[in-house]
């Protein structure tokens, strides 16, 4: 039974299309419909289910996690799968795929704003790969890890690449802490950014090559799930215990992604 709205997103498809181009198509469609979904699904039952197993996730799975996109995809309900209704190449051609309507436009505005960052981005990721670099126990930490100060800075630290990573990819700051709550603690949370910024990037090259073009929407998109943080303790899933003052919305933030 479908959980919610099912729309059809057409998507000019041009170029000369190769094997590869399809298989990273069908890979990163897969694995950013699979990690957005539980973002934005409207049953609260099968929201739930699913966000518990992306928090165990990217706090004890390894930052460089492959396939778990997938792994997810398979646990969503196959009324709200991904379908292609349609694929017509010619020159230009359509492809018309149907899903769930806010997956949708989600998936499509994470590439589309990795495109649009350009080499700006390169010094970012540098950051978040040299956060990890000089964390090595939090690229793949112990399932049980007690809250002490170190933690605490450290969770600090991923807070704010957090904000600056989801800005990156088009979430606007509420729609962020709204993530971070979801994923139970910043190092989670920027774990999860980068597992999806790695598959839309897929499809943002597919555009940048001239192969296809993504929808542009600017309908607001809310992430489901706690507002505020919770404690958490199965599995051991940290406390989130952070010293640092919040910081403070920018009025450029506004309106965004929208929580």
């Amino acid at each position: 039974m479908a959980s919610s709205q099912i729309g059809i997103i057409k998507i000019p498809v041009d170029g000369a299309w190769d094997i590869a181009d399809l298989r990273n198509l069908s890979e990163s469609l897969s694995e950013t419909y699979g990690l957005f979904y539980p973002l934005v699904v409207s049953d609260e039952e099968t929201r739930e289910r699913l966000q518990e197993f992306i928090r165990k996730q990217f706090w004890s799975g390894d930052i460089q996690t492959r396939h778990f996109g997938q792994r997810l995809y398979r646990n969503i309900p196959s009324d709200d799968g991904l379908k292609l209704k349609s694929f017509r190449y010619s020159s230009p051609g359509m492809m018309e795929l149907s899903g769930v309507l806010m997956v949708l436009l989600l998936l499509s505005r994470v590439a589309r704003s990795w495109i649009a960052t350009g080499s700006a981005g390169i010094d970012l990721w540098k950051k978040v790969d040299d956060f990890f670099a000089k964390r090595k126990q939090l690229r793949k930490p112990a399932k049980k890890f007690e809250m002490n100060d170190e933690l605490a800075d450290n969770s600090d630290a991923a807070r704010d690449l957090v904000y600056d990573v989801g800005k990156l990819l088009g979430f606007d700051l509420a729609s962020c802490n709204t993530l971070i709550n979801v994923m139970g603690n910043p190092i989670s949370a920027l774990k999860y950014l980068v597992a999806a910024a790695v598959e839309a990037r897929k499809l943002a090259d597919l555009q940048t090559n001239g192969l296809l073009v993504l929808p542009k929407s600017e309908e607001p998109i809310s992430i489901q799930g706690p507002q505020t943080l919770q404690k958490r303790t199965r599995d051991g899933v940290p406390v989130e215990r952070t010293r640092r003052r919040r910081r403070v919305a920018d009025p450029e933030d506004e309106g965004g992604m929208g929580a």
